[in-house]
């Protein structure tokens, strides 16, 4: 296929479906040729999307749109997304977690491990380089895909993983640092290396579930001191891993 039809893959966990998110996800707005969208259920999250990235490739689609089982999805989430025309993009969301509300936006990389996390509400209208978003809600081209597996060396493309080398040498890269780098910031951090800048889509905004659905508007109407708190919050949290 040429049409830039997208496989959808949805992770979901091992025992609970959001009836809503599920409802969202089979009512997005899909082209002649992009796939019906694929659920996989597992305990474990790597497990599932790296299933999902062997079956894109697998297939003839151009695109992979990986979403999360437990968010209610826009319904033009992905005809937004592709309609950027860029090879790696993704939606804006949040944490699971109230406190406090985070952004599931990680600045660009800077050199330097960890990824600091992204704190100001972003201007929206446009997109932005950023250096991590999460699997939630995220388009990926094959081409991608294709030339991150050659940075990685046979190495599994979801995989949460240490970084102490390179993949395939001895060339150390993080050494033996802890903790574990979460698959969701390596994946980006590799394809960058291998040329491809994730970008997001601050107007795409799927909504998180918890007792109601979490979204980047509760994050941007907080008040500036409780913003400010979280700000302390995270760069403490940063500062405790870089100690």
């Amino acid at each position: 296929m040429t049409n830039n039809s997208v496989y959808i893959g949805v992770a979901g966990g091992a025992e609970m479906v959001h009836f809503s998110a599920y409802a969202s996800i089979m009512n997005m707005t899909r082209r002649d040729g992009d796939s019906v969208p694929t659920f996989i259920q597992g305990t474990k999250g790597y497990e599932v999307r790296q299933n999902h990235f062997d079956r894109f490739i697998a297939s003839d689609h151009d695109y992979m749109l990986l979403l999360d089982g437990d968010m209610v999805f826009p319904e033009d989430t992905l005809e937004r997304l592709r309609s950027w025309e860029r090879p790696y993009v993704s939606g804006l969301y949040c944490y699971r977690t109230l406190s406090p509300i985070r952004l599931m936006w990680f600045q660009p990389w800077d050199g330097n491990f960890p990824f600091k996390p992204w704190i100001d509400p972003p201007e929206r209208g446009r997109l932005h380089d950023i250096g991590a978003s999460g699997w939630g809600c995220v388009l990926i081209h094959r081409d991608v895909v294709m030339a991150t597996r050659g940075i990685l060396a046979g190495e599994y493309d979801v995989l949460e993983d240490d970084m102490d080398v390179w993949p395939g040498t001895d060339l150390v890269l993080r050494g033996m640092q802890r903790p574990i780098i979460g698959s969701d910031i390596r994946y980006p951090f590799y394809a960058r290396a291998a040329g491809y800048q994730l970008q997001g889509d601050p107007d795409v905004r799927p909504r998180h579930l918890l007792t109601y659905g979490l979204s980047p508007d509760d994050y941007e109407n907080q008040p500036p001191e409780r913003l400010e708190a979280t700000r302390q919050l995270l760069a403490d949290m940063v500062g405790a891993v870089t100690e």
